[in-house]
C-alpha cells in the first residue's frame, strides 16, 4: 500500500474537511466539551490556510484517507486536526503524516513541532509519545471543562 503525502491545494479543502469530519465523528457525544472539529466548516479551513496555515492530505490511489492542518510560527510548527479515516487506521498512516509535517517544518527552518491533545484521549497521547512528543504543559480547556496537553518534539 503506497500512501502519498502532499500539501492540499485550495481546491482540495473540501477533502481535508471531509476526512476530518469522518475521523472526528467518533468523538461526537463522547468528548465534553465537544470537539470543535465537528463544527468547523470548509470556509473555516480556507480562512486558516489563507492566514498562514496549511493543510495536507494522505492519499491511497488518489483517494484521501488522511488530513491535517498546521500553522508555521516563528520558532515552531503547530499541528492540528490530524485525521485518519477509521477504515484506514492502524496502518501507519498517522505516523507517516506526522513525519511528512515534521520534514516540512525542517524545510521551513523550524526545529520544533507542537500540538494539543485532550487529556481524556489517552490513546492519542500515547500515539504522540511513541513519536517522541513530550508533554510540556497541562492546560484547562477554554470552556472550563476538562484539560488538554500541549506536546512538543524537537526536530
Amino acid at each position: 500500500m503506497q500512501v502519498e503525502m502532499k500539501l492540499a491545494s485550495l481546491d482540495e479543502m473540501y477533502l481535508v474537511h471531509a476526512v476530518m469530519r469522518k475521523a472526528f465523528e467518533e468523538y461526537r457525544d463522547v468528548l465534553i466539551p465537544p470537539s470543535g472539529a465537528l463544527r468547523e466548516s470548509i470556509e473555516d479551513i480556507v480562512k486558516k490556510t489563507s492566514s498562514g496555515g496549511r493543510a495536507m492530505l494522505a492519499e491511497i490511489e488518489n483517494v484521501a484517507v488522511g488530513s491535517a492542518q498546521f500553522t508555521l510560527h516563528e520558532d515552531h510548527i503547530w499541528v492540528g486536526r490530524i485525521s485518519v479515516l477509521p477504515s484506514h487506521r492502524s496502518q501507519g498512516i498517522g505516523r507517516q503524516m506526522m513525519k511528512y509535517i515534521e520534514e516540512y517544518a525542517r524545510q521551513q527552518g523550524l526545529n520544533e513541532a507542537r500540538l494539543g491533545v485532550r487529556q481524556s484521549l489517552p490513546g492519542n497521547v500515547s500515539f504522540y509519545q511513541k513519536l517522541q512528543y513530550e508533554i510540556v504543559a497541562k492546560k484547562a480547556h477554554p470552556s472550563g471543562v476538562g484539560f488538554w496537553y500541549e506536546m512538543r518534539k524537537v526536530l
